[in-house]
């Protein structure tokens, strides 16, 4: 890998495909066993256990307003490190499913359009053009500045020093 080229992991969320940086998955595991929290929105799965780890978990299917048919067996989980108020932490995504990894030239990827003040395109990191597909490169820092997500993670936090 040179310096003007991203690794993507490619998932789906519906048919859409997006783009995750590589370099920032830890892991992808089967949905399987989650602890959920009470109060928490829909978009908030809980938490699970990584590597002794408490992680909270989002569906970002529910978060980016995706109409899902439930789980199927490519249904996963992506755990991912990620930078939140200077400090690394792990956050895991539900997704539809992965595909491959594809790497792309930084010189490729497209701004995300002027959609208005309502649209959040806070995530986008880019997009470009995969075959006949657009991938939307995807930045998830943001997702950690939603209030609801800020809660889950002192929550866990909360529990991980007390156990």
């Amino acid at each position: 890998m040179n310096n003007n080229e991203l690794q993507l992991l490619c998932i789906t969320l519906d048919d859409d495909q997006y783009g995750l940086d590589i370099t920032k998955v830890q892991e992808i595991r089967a949905l399987g066993k989650h602890r959920s929290l009470p109060n928490m929105p829909n978009h908030c799965v809980g938490v699970i256990d990584f590597r002794n780890t408490m992680v909270p978990v989002i569906d970002l299917r529910e978060m980016f307003g995706y109409q899902h048919g439930g789980i199927s067996e490519q249904t996963v989980i992506v755990v991912l490190l990620v930078e939140y108020n200077h400090k690394e932490m792990l956050i895991g995504i539900v997704v539809d499913s992965v595909s491959d990894v594809i790497a792309v030239e930084k010189s490729q990827l497209k701004a995300s359009p002027t959609i208005g003040a309502k649209v959040d395109t806070s995530f986008i990191k880019g997009m470009f053009k995969h075959g006949e597909s657009i991938v939307v490169v995807l930045t998830l820092e943001p997702i950690l500045e939603v209030d609801t997500l800020a809660g889950l993670q002192s929550i866990v936090n909360t529990e991980s020093s007390s156990v």
